[in-house]
């Protein structure tokens, strides 16, 4: 056989140390069970205090809570510090967090665009510099930028300047991915399709309808679906794949 084992074996990461964000609902509590399913400890961090404590209640010993806003970058570093004095360590970013307001060209102010680019795009290069030096300092590191396959089209009306923040965060991660690889760190981007969550059930129905029509598997993701390929990206399987974008749109976009 090319292998053996269960997939209860594959992908373990114990003794690792990761910080989630956006983890309280959606994509981001789904990676947060992941990760804790297959031995990590967990730092699930998000605005929504009550939300991502509850998380790490139901869970137990395997995930902490840690509340702070993700645009503010002085948070941020205070974040890698509490963390590494809290858990000893960080093996594994995942950058999650993330809004959508529909905000037409029209409509959009100057405000509207620091408020995204700050929340989905800012927080993300910034943790990452962050944890540069624990990951270098330990030998190496995993990390996962969560994009979005309106990086690849821009996406549908009225998301063009988050279609640009998850642009962006293609973008900026393969550079990273070139400063970091003789460090170790493997710095990877998923840019799932629809997902199964609050944020695509907000849409009206027709929309909803629409978008699963050009799906061709025909529905929306789950949000596990998408957090065990992280877990795959982030565990030691992965020893050679960086800078790279892994779609995840159940075929909506091929390329």
């Amino acid at each position: 056989m090319f292998f053996s084992g269960t997939f209860e074996m594959m992908f373990r990461i114990d003794d690792k140390v990761a910080i989630v964000t956006g983890a309280a609902r959606g994509l981001g509590n789904a990676t947060v069970r992941t990760l804790a399913l297959q031995g990590a400890s967990v730092a699930a961090v998000d605005i929504n205090a009550e939300e991502v404590a509850a998380l790490a209640d139901e869970i137990g010993d395997a995930v902490k809570a840690y509340h702070i806003d993700v645009s503010n970058v002085n948070e941020l570093r205070e974040l890698v510090e509490d963390v590494v004095r809290d858990l000893g360590r960080i093996d594994i970013l995942v950058n999650n967090a993330g809004i959508c307001p529909r905000l037409s060209l029209a409509d959009s102010t100057e405000d509207d665009w620091h408020m995204l680019m700050n929340i989905n795009a800012k927080s993300q290069y910034f943790l990452c510099q962050s944890v540069w030096p624990i990951m270098k300092k330990q030998g190496g590191g995993r990390i996962v930028n969560v994009a979005s396959a309106s990086a690849r089209t821009g996406g549908i009306a009225d998301a063009s300047i988050y279609s640009g923040t998850k642009g962006a965060i293609v973008m900026f991660s393969k550079s990273i991915a070139r400063e970091m690889a003789k460090d170790n760190i493997l710095v990877n981007v998923i840019a799932p399709g629809a997902i199964n969550t609050d944020l695509m059930h907000n849409l009206p129905q027709k929309k909803m309808d629409a978008i699963c029509g050009q799906i061709p598997l025909g529905r929306l993701s789950e949000p596990s679906e998408i957090a065990t390929m992280i877990a795959f990206l982030v565990s030691d399987e992965n020893s050679y794949a960086t800078g790279a974008t892994f779609d995840a749109n159940g075929g909506r976009i091929m390329v």
